[in-house]
């Protein structure tokens, strides 16, 4: 399953537009280089550590000129190391550049509360932002019992506090296998667990005809369940980074089974979204 995107295009010209209405010459020769950092994540994931945490974050540089270069882009917190940094530049238009900055990391230890910093440097400056929040569970037995059919890559849009996580799951094998729940990181709250057995299909939306989960699920050999949660991140965070852990018995035995991240996007501004993100200018 592939990540869903960063900002669309159109997005981006809409926010860069009111970046750019806060300067009496925007676009003129004489009007000085922005750049607009996209944070305030809140990091909530469940994994082990052998897998990598995906993590990103745009950078959004209005007027460019020749130095207007990303040098490098740290991300540190205690008990997480970056394996790669990787980055890749999008010409959205003459006076817009975007920056998507590539984090593969992975928990050393389970994280809780924890406020990374992003460190970037360009030619002419080098600077520190806060990142978000961060909270990570490691859990020691991962298992693939279920085969993961469709799942969401996440949504995009007005600033939210409460998001849909779906996936479609089936039984691979050759006894029952009972869903108890997800697993979370710590840092966002679920407030509904829901299933439904046999779907045609997998909406944006928890459907109708979806059963709450109040006890564990039985999954038969075979049989494909849709899997959906309704999740709340603290209101200070306007990103969220979801990837919960299916938790698993079979045959008596404990397990989790990872998921694929879902991205919760903010690309829809009522205002100036430079009242929200920090800028650099030069």
């Amino acid at each position: 399953m592939a990540i869903q995107g960063w900002f669309s295009r159109a997005a981006c010209a809409a926010a860069l537009a009111a970046v750019c209405a806060v300067s009496t010459a925007c676009g003129s020769p004489s009007t000085p280089t922005q750049w607009m950092v996209i944070n305030h994540w809140m990091i909530d994931a469940v994994t082990t550590k052998q897998a990598p945490l995906a993590l990103q974050c745009l950078l959004i540089d209005v007027n460019p000129t020749a130095q207007s270069v990303v040098s490098s882009a740290q991300l540190q917190t205690p008990g997480l190391y970056t394996r790669t940094f990787a980055q890749q530049e999008v010409q959205l238009g003459e006076d817009t550049l975007e920056f998507q900055l590539h984090f593969d990391a992975v928990a050393r230890r389970s994280i809780r509360g924890a406020e990374p910093t992003l460190t970037i440097a360009t030619p002419r400056w080098t600077h520190s932002f806060s990142f978000g929040e961060m909270d990570v569970m490691l859990v020691q037995k991962r298992v693939e019992w279920l085969l993961p059919l469709r799942s969401f890559a996440g949504q995009s849009g007005a600033f939210a506090t409460s998001h849909v996580f779906a996936m479609a799951v089936k039984n691979p094998l050759p006894h029952a296998v009972t869903f108890d729940g997800f697993a979370l990181g710590g840092g966002v709250e679920i407030e509904r667990t829901a299933y439904v057995v046999h779907p045609s299909e997998l909406p944006l939306d928890i459907p109708r005809q979806a059963r709450d989960l109040r006890a564990p699920l039985v999954i038969a050999p075979g049989q494909t369940v849709a899997l959906y949660c309704t999740f709340r991140q603290p209101s200070a965070y306007r990103n969220v980074y979801f990837q919960p852990a299916l938790q698993l018995t079979y045959q008596g035995q404990p397990g989790y089974e990872l998921t694929n991240p879902a991205l919760y996007t903010e690309t829809k501004f009522k205002g100036d979204p430079t009242a929200i993100y920090p800028t650099v200018n030069g």
